[in-house]
């Protein structure tokens, strides 16, 4: 049976902020006692209060820890806020490894490119069981170095590439596959840099740009929830050819090339194409895209595949509109 103290904290984590008579009521003890669990947990840094008296709130403690990005080991790093976070929520074996690996990934990326001073961590627990991991450094930007890098013009172009995989400023030391198998492995994922936000949704297996209020260094978002977490096995699986254990398959939200549901021009399949040549396979989801134009789906399905037939294309998600387009392009390429 757990404790009192345990089921305190269980409370919390349902409710996501309790106070003294919340505790008094579920567990049937009197106002001081409820008071005196309330106190040790958050003397044991277990709980934070907010506010006094009879007001005072309690939920489980936020994390923060600042590092010198000269000479940080990312492994370490992590360790040590991986054991905060098992002693204020543990999380079930999937959700902390994967949070371990996205979290690594980033802390790396941060020590090798940002080019900043400093990488901040910062641990928020949320109602449902969501935790949520962000990394953030005061270097010179995610989306502006990769701009600067391969000659794309704005934060969304930068996207549209980080999103395929295999993209990097330094290939002598990263393969370009963090980024990508991390917005994969977790249940959400945000990327913020420049006043401009790339969010993967795992749950519903949507990709968007938003704006953000970052404007300076990157800031990645990790939010890990029980149960909607998949083996990190099985996300590298589905994008890794079995033989050469290679990772020669990439997925690409159409609508990002576009930054909207309507598709029309060439130069936006331009934009879609590039660097496809890089994989074997790309599924192309055209969920949320609602019309998709001639000159779009001539670029891609004929144009393009008959340039380079060694990469299939796989075009999913379609609506009755999208899919007569793109099945009149492949018929054209084929005639």
């Amino acid at each position: 049976m757990a404790s009192p103290a345990e089921r305190v904290r269980r409370l919390v984590d349902r409710r996501g902020e309790i106070q003294n008579r919340d505790v008094a009521r579920a567990l049937h003890v009197s106002p001081a006692t409820a008071h005196r669990l309330l106190q040790a947990l958050t003397t044991g840094r277990i709980l934070e209060r907010r506010g006094r008296g009879r007001a005072a709130r309690y939920r489980l403690r936020n994390l923060r820890r600042r590092f010198r990005r000269a000479g940080l080991d990312e492994h370490r790093a992590w360790e040590g806020v991986a054991a905060e976070i098992a002693r204020i929520r543990p999380l079930d074996t999937a959700s902390a490894r994967t949070l371990a690996y996205a979290a690594s990934e980033m802390l790396n990326n941060a020590v090798d490119h940002s080019g900043g001073k400093t990488v901040e961590v910062a641990v928020r627990f949320e109602r449902a069981g969501a935790t949520v991991a962000a990394v953030r450094d005061d270097g010179v930007g995610v989306y502006r170095r990769i701009s600067e890098d391969f000659g794309y013009a704005t934060p969304p172009d930068a996207i549209v590439q980080i999103e395929k995989g295999k993209l990097t400023s330094d290939p002598a030391r990263h393969s370009g596959e963090g980024l990508f198998f991390s917005s994969k492995a977790v249940t959400r994922f945000r990327l913020e840099s420049q006043g401009t936000a790339w969010i993967v949704d795992n749950q519903v297996r949507d990709s968007a740009i938003a704006p953000s209020e970052i404007r300076r260094g990157t800031r990645v978002e990790l939010v890990v929830l029980p149960g909607h977490v998949p083996r990190l096995e099985d996300v590298f699986a589905a994008y890794t050819d079995p033989e050469s254990l290679r990772f020669t398959r990439t997925r690409a939200t159409i609508k990002l090339a576009g930054l909207g549901t309507t598709l029309v021009s060439r130069s936006e399949a331009k934009r879609l194409v590039a660097r496809l040549t890089d994989f074997r396979q790309a599924i192309l989801d055209f969920s949320g895209v609602q019309v998709a134009g001639q000159g779009f789906c001539d670029e891609v399905f004929r144009v393009f595949a008959h340039a380079h037939p060694d990469v299939t294309l796989e075009p999913v998600g379609m609506n009755d509109t999208v899919a007569f387009m793109v099945n009149r392009a492949r018929a054209a390429a084929t005639a």
